[in-house]
């Protein structure tokens, strides 16, 4: 029996690391399900930040808005994580579903490079308003608010978040 290691998709054996043709660091790669965990870890102690953070945006009050407990409700990407955000019929809004979108600081280089998850926020961020404004034709997530770490805001925000609604 050959012992593998868990990586964010699969796992991994000693023979496949060291057949490896492409340029991946597979150590480095060997700390991303546990640097998930951490990151996820986090947000969910965060729930009530990001629940101001949607309620502000949305003009409705806290209560109103659910963050989805069960990480198996969150949606992770290549670089972002998305908590979806239910807004109960009190909010009286037609909007019932936004999603918290969280650049994964161990995929962006954070620790490396601080900064790097607000910059792919801010370009990302410039990229839904240039594409709302600019081909209203092209459906995107519509684009509700953002916020930065430590940033001078109505909210004072531990991460850098998109808010979208699908």
């Amino acid at each position: 029996m050959t012992c593998s290691l868990p990586l964010l998709k699969g796992r991994i054996t000693l023979e496949d690391a060291l057949m490896e043709d492409d340029d991946d660091d597979v150590l480095h790669e060997l700390s991303y399900p546990q640097k998930r965990r951490e990151f996820y870890f986090h947000l969910l102690e965060h729930r009530q930040d990001i629940k101001h953070l949607v309620s502000f945006h949305l003009g409705v009050t806290r209560e109103t808005c659910k963050a989805a407990k069960d990480f198996r409700e969150w949606v992770q990407g290549s670089f972002n994580a998305c908590i979806p955000i239910y807004i109960d019929d009190a909010a009286r809004i037609r909007i019932k579903k936004v999603f918290s979108r969280f650049p994964l600081p161990y995929k962006v280089g954070e620790s490396q490079y601080p900064g790097n998850a607000d910059e792919k926020l801010r370009c990302e961020a410039a990229t839904y308003i240039w594409i709302q404004n600019s081909c209203p034709d092209i459906p995107i997530p519509c684009l509700r608010g953002f916020g930065f770490p430590y940033s001078q805001s109505v909210c004072t925000f531990r991460f850098s978040v998109l808010l979208l609604t699908p």
